[in-house]
């Protein structure tokens, strides 16, 4: 029974990987603690609850159109709230569904849509509610939102909940967009000097993962299959039990 136990686990830990659990494995190991341009074309979409501020302008002037017989609301700093449904409501347009659009589409989408009502007119959209994504070997992963323009690494780190046993503190991998061009950074949590980094700073959209260690594949490996091997073992050992009885 010894024997088959042993086997068992031999082959569950020669099956283990981290390699399940680690994303972005495409890096160049030559390339730690450096900054890495992508070959990617992502865009962040308009969802609901989304906050946008709209400028309208006609002429080169902004436009002040107020329409409150239809129910439309524009405070002062022309903030709108994206409604569950995917729709804001815009001065002369009324209700507009707009989720899914880029910033890029919604400018030109809106500006197509004025022309009914202006003349050359330009409309200037962007998010109020930013945020970042932190994945990866953190207490709680999700989307962080930022107060601002921007956050650190170590602020978005705490806020989900700091690192788990399991994380390398030294691969730290930031993706994020500057001027159209998305890069790929690493950063050394083990190094004070990566306090002093200008590259600490998150964007809005930016992706912070952490690696986990080879030890993550061999803790789930054995949540996942202790109770197989004690199945097993359970009833081996009660063969066992009825063979020695037979032989007395």
């Amino acid at each position: 029974m010894i024997k088959f136990v042993i086997l068992i686990t031999s082959l569950l830990f020669s099956a283990c990987s981290v390699k399940e659990y680690r994303l972005f494995q495409d890096e160049n190991s030559e390339h730690i603690d450096r900054t890495q341009e992508l070959n990617i074309s992502y865009s962040s979409k308009i969802v609901p609850n989304d906050i946008l501020e709209i400028d309208i302008y006609n002429m080169n002037k902004k436009s002040n159109i107020m329409i409150p017989d239809k129910g439309a609301v524009v405070v002062p700093d022309n903030n709108y709230v994206v409604y569950g449904d995917g729709t804001i409501i815009l001065p002369l347009l009324n209700s507009v569904n707009i989720e899914g659009l880029t910033i890029k589409q919604l400018n030109e989408f809106l500006t197509e849509k004025y022309r009914e009502f202006l003349k050359a007119p330009y409309v200037k959209a962007s998010v109020k509610n930013h945020k970042v994504f932190v994945l990866g070997e953190v207490a709680k992963r999700g989307v962080i939102a930022i107060e601002g323009e921007t956050i650190s690494v170590i602020e978005a780190i705490a806020m989900s909940g700091g690192l788990t046993d399991h994380a390398i503190r030294n691969r730290v991998k930031i993706i994020s967009e500057d001027n159209g061009k998305y890069t790929l950074r690493t950063l050394d949590l083990n190094q004070f000097s990566t306090l002093n980094s200008r590259n600490l700073m998150l964007k809005h959209n930016s992706i912070v993962y952490i690696e986990p260690k080879s030890t993550k594949a061999i803790r789930v490996a054995i949540n996942d299959y202790l109770p197989i091997i004690q199945a097993a073992s359970s009833i081996l050992s009660t063969f066992l039990t009825i063979e020695i009885l037979k032989d007395k």
